[in-house]
């Protein structure tokens, strides 16, 4: 048990963690970037005023400490961090700090796209199957909050995130699931094997007691599971692959094998969410139930009665015939090919934000086939221009509330207007949700007749 604690980013996870290790008795020290007056506020709003803190930057006031935790948004190559490096002071995750003081196994989940949905889904096997458990992390509940306080017989399910990962020391879920590699992050990362790698970090501590899922259709993440799976138990989904168990899809059935047997687990038409990319997370999230020993009953059950999250693909309102879906939980490229090949021919799309460098080239070939007319918002909106040009009529917009009045006014009845960023929100909006929620407020106006008419 550390016996001193500086946290760098008061955020939610830094929060959190300060409000744990002061029930502790384990005296703690914030450090933020931030203006003090939004420190103090923040600090205020979470009950936290009393703790130790300094804003505007991170003094060596941080290295004070046996332990430092650092908030997702913080880079693990900061030079405080450095610093702390030479000192022998460690640096720790949010995600280790909760796992330190948890009794429970953790299934984790981490990949480029689809994280939030496969734990999600994995909650609503593990509650279909009457386990006691809970999901949180990267999808909006810090792991600290709640885990520690589980039982022994309770599973922690757990969304963690590349950021989150860099700084894992004994974390070791028993289930592990990655959903995909895909270009993402180059704002932060060197390149995309350094992405890559942080992902893998995931895996860094598990044995042959463990499960690694991956997904079949991914050829760096197959590479990776012949060279990892002396050390721990492989095993994929989207794909039947020889001598590993699998999860698949087969007809309009998901087919497992587990121990050499197969077996059909479900028909993928009950479910309630729809989409390709939604069957493939739903296999991933029977990968992982499958591993822990859950029945393909209580599989199914979890996967049929899970109806989505908000923010991903959401259904927000129809008028004069036209359908409008927020999805602005879509931060990559890969997330509006997901998004746009959901429906027919009938799109118009809205997006862009603060650019990542994806590979927006991707998209092109889709927007062709699924969309009639695209506008675009923010600080990526001059390379994917450059990348679309040719595919369909492109018009640039001032801001969110601009471009839905453009897709408004274009849309007829029977076509979709799908708001799916493909970039982060930093640019215009606090987070994803605060962007998805603007778009919704902003559509309902429109149907209430204010705002946008």
């Amino acid at each position: 048990m550390p016996k001193r604690v500086s946290i760098l980013g008061a955020a939610r996870s830094g929060c959190a963690a300060a409000g744990f290790l002061m029930k502790k008795n384990i005296p703690v020290f914030i450090s933020d970037r931030c203006p003090a007056e939004k420190l103090h506020a923040v600090l205020a709003r979470n009950g936290l005023s009393a703790v130790a803190h300094e804003s505007g930057g991170h003094s060596s006031r941080v290295l004070d400490a046996d332990v430092i935790v650092l908030s997702p948004g913080v880079p693990s190559e900061a030079p405080i961090l450095l610093e702390a490096r030479k000192k022998g002071v460690a640096t720790w995750s949010e995600i280790e700090l909760a796992f330190r003081f948890s009794k429970s196994p953790y299934i984790a989940v981490t990949g480029s796209s689809g994280k939030s949905t496969t734990v999600s889904l994995i909650g609503s096997i593990v509650e279909a199957a009457h386990i006691s458990g809970v999901v949180a992390g990267n999808i909006g509940l810090p792991l600290i909050s709640v885990a520690p306080s589980l039982a022994e017989d309770a599973l922690v399910v757990a969304e963690v995130s590349s950021f989150q990962l860099e700084t894992i020391d004994s974390f070791r879920p028993s289930v592990a699931v990655v959903v995909n590699f895909l270009k993402n992050h180059l704002d932060r990362y060197p390149s995309e094997n350094a992405y890559y790698d942080a992902k893998k970090n995931i895996a860094k501590n598990m044995t042959k007691e463990d499960h690694l899922a991956l997904n079949a259709k991914d050829l760096r993440l197959r590479e990776w599971g012949d060279r990892i799976s002396d050390t721990t138990c492989v095993s994929y989904f989207n794909g039947d692959v020889p001598g590993h168990d699998s999860v698949w899809l087969e007809g309009g059935a998901m087919m497992g094998r587990a121990r050499g047997r197969v077996r059909k687990i479900m028909d993928v038409s009950t479910m309630k969410i729809q989409g390709a990319h939604n069957r493939e997370n739903a296999c991933a999230a029977a990968a992982a139930a499958q591993a822990k020993g859950i029945g393909d009953e209580h599989i199914a059950a979890g996967v049929s009665s899970f109806s989505g999250l908000p923010h991903r693909l959401e259904f927000v309102a129809e008028a004069g015939g036209v359908r409008y879906f927020n999805d602005s939980k879509s931060t990559t490229a890969e997330s509006i090919v997901c998004a746009v090949s959901a429906f027919s021919d009938n799109v118009y799309l809205i997006a862009g934000g603060r650019d990542k460098g994806c590979d927006f080239s991707i998209v092109k070939g889709p927007i062709a086939r699924h969309v009639k007319g695209v506008f675009l918002i923010g600080e990526a909106a001059d390379r994917m221009h450059g990348e679309w040009s040719g595919s369909a009529p492109i018009l640039r917009s001032a801001d969110l509330s601009e471009a839905l009045l453009h897709a408004a006014r274009k849309a007829a009845a029977g076509d979709v207007v799908v708001f799916s960023p493909g970039c982060s929100s930093f640019d215009m909006f606090k987070n994803y949700e605060h962007r998805g929620e603007v778009f919704k407020r902003l559509v309902r106006e429109r149907l209430t007749g204010e705002g946008l008419q």
